[in-house]
């Protein structure tokens, strides 16, 4: 295939990180190529590098898109609650909705390395998500806590969806349906409210 034929996508940019995330479905990362992703692209072997220096370059892009993507739904799901806990607990909620949604953008997104000098949009993407999380925990006790800082109880909360959203990925959980799933995800958000909580009387 010539390089000079006519490309009729519009968006090679686009269409390549299309062609990548069906093919990271079909095969998972380890065996996906360039030269395979160009082939379903329907152009030629060196027109991904038109955009991209190598593979892991079109994985950080997924990442980056995967990551801004997790940030509005954290965001779009915190803003339906105006309780400081209730925003925190739905951004935990979107996020575990986010990872059955887009499951290849979830696991490219934690699977590439994010190196700062080589991907500084993607990791910036990555620190703006998590950035989130933190400010949301941080309203949630005003800044004051029992078991360390900001950033270590953000930590917490993260570690609680994340292994959520991984586990009911790869079918481990044992959940027949996103209610069963959604139930069980709000259950685990309060166990973690009421553990992180401060004495005293909690905003109702």
């Amino acid at each position: 295939m010539s390089d000079s034929k006519p490309y009729h996508h519009g968006n090679l940019r686009d269409a390549l990180l299309a062609a990548s995330l069906v093919l990271i479905r079909e095969v998972g990362i380890r065996e996906f190529t360039l030269r395979e992703v160009a082939r379903r692209a329907g152009v030629s072997h060196a027109a991904p590098y038109r955009h991209f220096r190598d593979k892991d370059e079109v994985l950080a892009a997924i990442a980056e898109g995967g990551f801004d993507g997790l940030t509005a739904a954290m965001q779009s799901g915190a803003s339906k609650s105006q309780d400081s806990f209730g925003r925190l607990r739905n951004a935990g909620l979107a996020y575990i909705e986010f990872a059955q949604e887009q499951p290849e953008h979830f696991h490219v997104m934690f699977t590439v390395d994010l190196d700062k000098v080589r991907h500084p949009s993607a990791k910036a993407a990555a620190e703006r998500c998590f950035a989130v999380l933190v400010a949301l925990v941080t309203a949630w006790h005003d800044g004051r806590f029992l078991n360390g800082s900001p950033q270590t109880n953000a930590l917490m909360a993260w570690t609680t969806v994340h292994g959520i959203a991984e586990l009911a990925l790869r079918g481990q959980l044992g959940f027949r349906s996103r209610e069963e799933l959604q139930d069980f995800s709000k259950a685990a958000m309060d166990l973690f409210g009421r553990g992180s909580e401060l004495p005293g009387p909690r905003e109702g």
